[in-house]
């Protein structure tokens, strides 16, 4: 059996509006500030917080499918598959949030973007209900592409990567900071929390973000409080995982801050198989990554570009904060 990986949070909460600083926004306090909750929650989906794309499967009418770069391979919902009348293919083992787990496959003979075409997929096979769409895009269909996130207009492209060539006019005025590649996902490995260097994993298929324990351990040493809700999460496969909900002061990246960000610290298998137990890291979800107007993941050139929100201080002393609204 083949062992590929696909890291989605299928099923988080959708996270409170957010701003950049220099509108009014709260000013963060010494220690963590957590919503009042006192029992274990279970995190829903919310599909209007999902950012999609349209593909043709083997000729098929247009369908969408999320765009997800924290997941090594592209997944296809059972009832679509077996809509289109795909041939089956070998049962393939997956590592998910919660763990290892096997599912059945199915053949994509060509997956056509606005773009590109991919040919010859071997695509998982997933409940709808757990996938939250039609289906998951992965960096299988990515690697050699830009995504295109503008968040002013809520619209998504994948886009072709100009490789070798430096930022072009689409990234012209925005933050370009350079990322490496670790099993195909796109990292930043120049961010720091409280002085903690921190490996930022880009993650478009997940709606929340979520550090590892090595992480959450760190931060425990430096405060002596250090609040948190315990909370369950729902991976692709419906399977649950127990985490702890807190928010992250400041998260230095280059030349801005992202502040209180609300991040679920948990065992999450995606770190294990990214060898990234040992270091501090977070997978940036949606949530961070709608701070900014645009955000481009351009995974030919290894670099993201990031647009701040209009009327923000293009300076050292620029900062995403929670919003006051």
């Amino acid at each position: 059996m083949r062992h590929w990986l696909v890291t989605s949070i299928a099923a988080l909460a959708a996270m409170p509006l957010w701003a950049f600083a220099g509108q009014e926004t709260p000013q963060p306090s010494e220690t963590p500030i957590i919503p009042e909750l006192s029992v274990v929650q279970q995190f829903e989906i919310d599909r209007s917080d999902r950012m999609t794309v349209p593909v043709r499967i083997n000729n098929s009418e247009p369908v969408d499918f999320i765009v997800d770069t924290g997941a090594e391979r592209t997944v296809i919902s059972g009832d679509l598959a077996q809509k289109l009348a795909l041939e089956a293919g070998p049962e393939l083992r997956l590592a998910t949030i919660t763990g290892p787990a096997t599912a059945p496959s199915f053949y994509i003979e060509e997956l056509a973007l606005q773009s590109h075409k991919v040919e010859g997929i071997e695509a998982p096979a997933l409940e709808r209900g757990n996938l939250g769409g039609n289906g998951l895009l992965g960096i299988d269909s990515l690697e050699d592409s830009k995504v295109y996130l503008d968040f002013r207009t809520q619209h998504l492209e994948v886009l072709p990567s100009a490789l070798g060539k430096r930022p072009g006019k689409l990234e012209q005025g925005m933050i370009v900071v350079s990322a490496k590649k670790r099993a195909g996902r796109m990292i930043l490995s120049s961010a720091e929390v409280d002085g903690v260097k921190v490996d930022i994993i880009l993650d478009t298929g997940a709606q929340a973000s979520m550090g590892n324990f090595a992480l959450r351990d760190r931060l425990r040493k430096r405060h002596l409080r250090f609040d948190y809700v315990p909370v369950k999460m729902k991976s692709v496969t419906g399977k649950e995982l127990h985490g702890d909900f807190s928010q992250i002061k400041a998260i230095k990246i280059g030349s801005f801050d992202v502040q209180n960000l609300p991040v679920t610290f948990a065992d999450n298998y995606a770190f294990h198989a990214l060898k990234l137990t040992d270091r501090p890291a977070i997978l940036f979800g949606m949530d961070a990554l709608k701070l900014f107007d645009r955000v481009i993941i351009d995974f030919g050139n290894r670099r993201v570009a990031f647009d701040l929100p209009r009327g923000a201080r293009r300076e050292s002393a620029s900062r995403l904060a929670l919003a006051s609204r």
